[in-house]
């Protein structure tokens, strides 16, 4: 963490009370946000805590230097100022936390706690990004995505690979009806049978099927679902879709892709 303030000896007070209050907390110090600003790029933080209240700069004109560099990175201010007028400001401008300064002992305690939830916070959205960016990678590299239908609203909600797979927007989401219209017409009551059974049995399903995307292509797909149950009832079905096309299609025409092969081969 990151404490920045004007007041040296209040700054060592804090790094003291906070060591005693939790001993996860690693606190760097700097008396004006120019310094503060200088560390970052060399020795990264999980969190900021400021004083509101600085000569060159107030705490919520750092706030928003910091935003224009680091928009996610938790900003708590902790002012010895405390007024409705601040709080609402610090609200508006997107502080993470606000804090006023006590004299207190007991109140470490509150503060240690306010530093420690808004870090747990930030490096859970963190690693959800990461996962995400990591989900998103693997489809792209596997032509497949995931989905998962609502039994009682009939909405989906499909993963950034799912959509690219019928040709949609990533965010693009369909009722189970127009996802079952964009099947080939002769495969379209297949895959509304088998989405049935499984909601009605809660029988698990898979296919290979032909649907035809966003652009008019038909693209050769191996679908399967499985039920989700809630107090022994069916309440959504979760299931992947890949894109099989390339495979189908090599395999019906083992000529051209051999040739493919060997003109790779000749350069």
């Amino acid at each position: 963490m990151l404490h920045v303030d004007d007041d040296s000896h209040f700054g060592e007070l804090v790094t003291h009370r906070l060591g005693h209050e939790a001993d996860q907390i690693t606190v760097q110090t700097a008396t004006t946000p120019q310094e503060g600003l200088s560390i970052l790029p060399t020795d990264p933080v999980d969190c900021i805590l400021s004083d509101y209240d600085m000569p060159a700069q107030n705490g919520l004109e750092f706030l928003e230097t910091i935003r224009e560099e680091y928009p996610d990175l938790p900003f708590i201010l902790y002012t010895s100022r405390g007024s409705e007028e601040i709080a609402s400001e610090a609200i508006s401008a997107g502080v993470t936390d606000y804090l006023q300064k006590e004299a207190d002992p007991g109140h470490y305690e509150l503060l240690a706690k306010r530093i420690t939830n808004a870090v747990d916070q930030y490096r859970a959205q963190k690693e959800l990004a990461r996962n995400e960016d990591l989900l998103a990678f693997t489809e792209r590299l596997a032509n497949t995505g995931g989905w998962e239908l609502d039994i009682e609203t009939g909405n989906t909600h499909w993963t950034d690979g799912t959509c690219d797979i019928y040709g949609l927007a990533p965010g693009d989401e369909l009722t189970k009806q127009k996802a079952v219209e964009f099947y080939h017409p002769e495969d379209r009551g297949e895959i509304k049978r088998l989405v049935e059974r499984c909601i009605d049995t809660g029988e698990s399903y898979e296919a290979t099927l032909r649907l035809i995307d966003a652009d008019d292509q038909v693209r050769w797909v191996h679908t399967n679902g499985e039920a989700i149950r809630r107090n022994g009832e069916v309440v959504a079905i979760r299931g992947a879709i890949r894109d099989i096309t390339d495979i189908k299609e090599s395999a019906n025409n083992p000529t051209t892709t051999q040739n493919r092969s060997s003109r790779r081969g000749d350069t």
